[in-house]
C-alpha cells in the first residue's frame, strides 16, 4: 500500500463492537505486551507458523502480525463486561485493494464459541465500508479443520491449494496449504454484512 494511502487509512483503528465484545485497536507497544504470552504458546505459534517453537522478542517483533496502524492493525477481543483481552484480531493490507487477516484466542474457555466468525464478520464490514479494500484472502494448513469451517461460514470461496507447500519444522510432515477469499460483492449479499443506514 502506498504512502498515498496512509493517512486515510488511520482512520480504520476505531474502536469497534460485536454483541458479545469491545474489539479495542492498540498500536504496536500495546500489542506486544498484550500478546507477549503468544510467544510461547504452542497451539498460537503452530496456528500462526506451523511451528510450536518459541519465538523471541526481536523475532516477534519483526516477524510478528505487528500493527503499525497504517497498513497493519490489530484489534484486541474484550468480553463486555470485562477488561481483560481473551486475544486479537489482525489485518494487513496487501495485494491491490486487498486485505489479509489473523486472529488467535489464548483464553480456552472461548475456543469453539464462535467468536473468530463473530469478531472477524464486524472487522470485515469496518474495512469493507471505511477502506479502499474489495477482497480479503486468507491462507490456512489443510488439516486446520476449524479454520477452514470458519472461513466457508463467513462466504469464503476456496480458490486454490499449495500441495506440499510447507514442512512442519518439528514433525518433519509435509503438509498443503488452502487458499480463500471473498469479494466485497458476494459479502454484501452474505448473511454477515451491515447495512448502511441509507440501504
Amino acid at each position: 500500500m502506498t504512502a498515498i494511502f496512509e493517512p486515510r487509512n488511520r482512520a480504520l483503528a476505531q474502536p469497534l463492537e460485536t454483541e458479545r465484545f469491545h474489539l479495542r485497536p492498540v498500536g504496536p507497544v500495546r500489542f506486544l505486551i498484550a500478546t507477549n504470552r503468544w510467544r510461547s504458546d504452542p497451539d498460537i505459534l503452530t496456528g500462526l507458523y506451523q511451528s510450536p517453537r518459541r519465538r523471541s522478542l526481536w523475532k516477534w517483533i519483526k516477524t510478528g502480525p505487528v500493527p503499525n496502524n497504517r497498513t497493519r492493525f490489530a484489534f484486541l477481543i474484550v468480553p463486555k463486561g470485562s477488561n481483560v483481552a481473551i486475544g486479537a484480531h489482525t489485518t494487513k493490507l496487501q495485494g491491490y485493494r486487498s486485505a489479509f487477516h489473523t486472529v488467535a484466542l489464548d483464553d480456552r474457555d472461548w475456543w469453539g464459541k464462535g467468536v473468530i466468525v463473530e469478531v472477524r464478520a464486524r472487522v470485515m464490514n469496518h474495512f469493507f465500508r471505511n477502506g479502499e479494500i474489495d477482497r480479503f484472502f486468507g491462507v490456512v494448513e489443510a488439516r486446520n479443520v476449524a479454520s477452514v469451517f470458519n472461513y466457508r461460514r463467513l462466504g469464503y470461496d476456496h480458490v486454490g491449494t499449495w500441495h506440499r507447500h510447507r514442512q512442519n519444522p518439528t514433525t518433519g510432515e509435509v503438509v498443503d496449504f488452502l487458499n480463500f477469499e471473498i469479494f466485497r460483492g458476494k459479502w454484501e449479499e452474505g448473511p454477515f454484512a451491515e447495512k448502511c443506514d441509507a440501504d
